[in-house]
């Protein structure tokens, strides 16, 4: 009797883990992305197509550089991404390479209008795509596990994220030390001058490093006039350099701009912009940078 009790047992067991398995796979490969859509894999993503450079930076960090078939035009970091085909911008991707490829995930970057008007297009043609707007370091972190939950790299991302947090915690414990904010300027372009507001991620990495954005707007670009600058007196001037600000011409011999603290101290930086202002694994190596920049007088 003992016997078949456990053979009836070990059978409910079975077609208990017969009806559940397949719901199980479908619900580790489902995530909600930042348009508050869900996406939902069968398999986890082998061919990868992505439209901006700080998710295809997350998808090499997990592990799966191998798996991404297409990347847009400027992408050269990390370098397995170097001979990657290119598929355009994030805004405009070019829709019959991106099909030619046949990706079953497409990971974008951006919510803006054209950057969503390229998902409508791509989804009309039965891509998946998932869309992530980090905009804060935390948000960041979670993008990151999200993505490792498409690619089936949920340890990976976990581990990542626990280290860059940790790295994120010590550098926050030595800014509560400081006693003074600068209030910082973050150039995004030049000469049509654009600055980075509070719904871009540098505005999170100066508010950690001990900082204030002296834009106050609740936009990623806002566009500025020399004027307000002035008016806005910052001690701390900063200027991305990369695709979006090639050549600007050095602050210092701007005219108007000559009068404003940041120019008399001595305190105009440039930095690259593919490292501050993509949100992926390696911003906690910008937030560090930024903490050197605003508090030089730390140890």
């Amino acid at each position: 009797m003992a016997f078949a009790r456990k053979q009836l047992f070990l059978l409910l067991l079975a077609l208990t883990l017969g009806l559940t398995g397949p719901r199980n796979v479908l619900a580790f490969l489902k995530i909600v992305d930042d348009r508050g859509q869900e996406v939902t894999l069968k398999e986890p993503a082998q061919r990868i197509v992505s439209l901006y450079g700080a998710l295809t930076e997350t998808v090499a960090a997990l592990g799966k550089c191998e798996n991404i078939v297409g990347v847009t035009a400027h992408e050269t970091y990390p370098p397995c991404v170097r001979d990657k085909l290119k598929v355009g911008t994030h805004l405009r991707p070019n829709l019959e390479i991106i099909l030619s490829l046949k990706p079953d995930l497409v990971l974008q970057g951006s919510v803006s209008r054209g950057g969503l008007l390229a998902v409508k297009e791509l989804e009309a043609h039965g891509l998946k795509v998932a869309v992530f707007n980090a905009y804060t370091v935390e948000a960041v972190f979670a993008t990151i596990e999200r993505v490792g939950i498409l690619l089936s790299r949920r340890e990976a991302a976990r581990t990542l994220v626990a280290r860059m947090r940790r790295k994120c915690q010590e550098l926050e414990a030595r800014v509560a030390r400081v006693k003074k904010r600068p209030r910082v300027f973050y150039e995004v372009s030049y000469p049509a001058l654009l600055a980075a507001g509070q719904k871009h991620i540098v505005n999170d990495l100066i508010t950690r490093a001990g900082g204030q954005n002296v834009i106050q707007v609740p936009k990623k670009f806002v566009r500025v006039a020399p004027e307000l600058i002035i008016k806005l007196a910052p001690e701390v001037y900063i200027v991305q350099l990369g695709p979006m600000n090639k050549n600007p011409l050095p602050v210092a011999q701007r005219p108007f701009l000559k009068v404003i603290p940041a120019v008399a101290a001595g305190r105009v930086y440039y930095v690259d912009e593919f490292l501050f202002a993509r949100p992926g694994p390696r911003i906690i190596k910008a937030l560090e940078e930024m903490v050197r920049l605003l508090h030089p007088e730390l140890p």
